[in-house]
């Protein structure tokens, strides 16, 4: 009786998988193959949350980068504008410049051509210009050192002296600068000015005068008779602005 029933149990085993039946393979087949499809779906979502968190940061360094980049560059245009504007006021503090039509050149403008500016940097190539600078700056003020003053008294070394001044003046220098290095104040200049422009505006004229003057007589009062001669005749005193205004006499204004 027990082998029937076994065989017949096998029968139907054998029937049914014949038939299109579901057997025990199948079925351990498909619970492995859904147990596998429902872990795997997870894992994947999580590495694209994971590629996508790494892409946002890499995006958000990038966009820090850029910034950081804009600011040097920044910084960078702003030292060079600094520089410069250093350099620059630098030349004209040295040069010191004043027009020959200019009427304005009087001691501040002097004292403000000395001011050079220095600006603080640790760049090495800054520091050698700002030291050749120094190194200019000193042999400029030897050379503009101030001659000992030597008293004048006769009509031709005033005019040489005023020649001097000219020479000078017309080279770059400013007026006060000019006395300076001659040695001679302001005032002084002004005072005996008309010998020399009279000299040089109209020699037939200083000739003349040149010939009555008296050893005796005051420097000072030869000048005013030039100056007299000046203003007495139209001719001479337009030559004599002319020749101030194109740099041939100094732009003194007397008052």
């Amino acid at each position: 009786m027990e082998k029937s029933v076994l065989n017949r149990r096998g029968r139907m085993r054998t029937r049914a998988n014949k038939n299109g039946g579901v057997g025990m393979d199948t079925l351990e087949s498909a619970a492995v193959s859904g147990t596998s499809g429902v872990s795997m779906a997870p894992t994947a979502q999580l590495v694209d949350k994971r590629k996508s968190h790494e892409l946002e940061m890499c995006k958000q360094k990038i966009e820090l980068q850029k910034e950081k980049i804009d600011e040097l560059i920044k910084e960078r245009d702003y030292l060079k504008e600094q520089l410069a504007s250093a350099l620059k006021k630098r030349e004209q503090d040295t040069q010191a410049i004043c027009l020959p039509s200019s009427s304005s050149c009087d001691s501040s403008e002097e004292d403000s051509s000395d001011i050079v500016s220095a600006s603080s940097s640790e760049d090495k190539k800054k520091k050698r210009r700002k030291k050749k600078g120094k190194e200019r700056k000193s042999r400029k003020s030897k050379k503009m050192e101030p001659k000992s003053r030597k008293r004048v008294s006769k009509p031709d070394q005033a005019v040489s002296r005023y020649k001097k001044i000219l020479r000078l003046f017309n080279r770059g220098r400013t007026m006060s600068a000019a006395f300076k290095r001659v040695g001679v104040d302001r005032n002084t200049v002004v005072v005996t000015a008309p010998i020399a422009e009279l000299f040089i505006a109209a020699p037939s004229k200083y000739k003349e005068l040149l010939k009555s003057h008296n050893s005796q007589v005051k420097l000072s009062e030869f000048a005013t008779q030039c100056a007299t001669s000046v203003q007495e005749d139209p001719g001479i005193a337009d030559t004599v602005e002319a020749f101030k205004d194109s740099g041939k006499l100094l732009p003194l204004k007397t008052k």
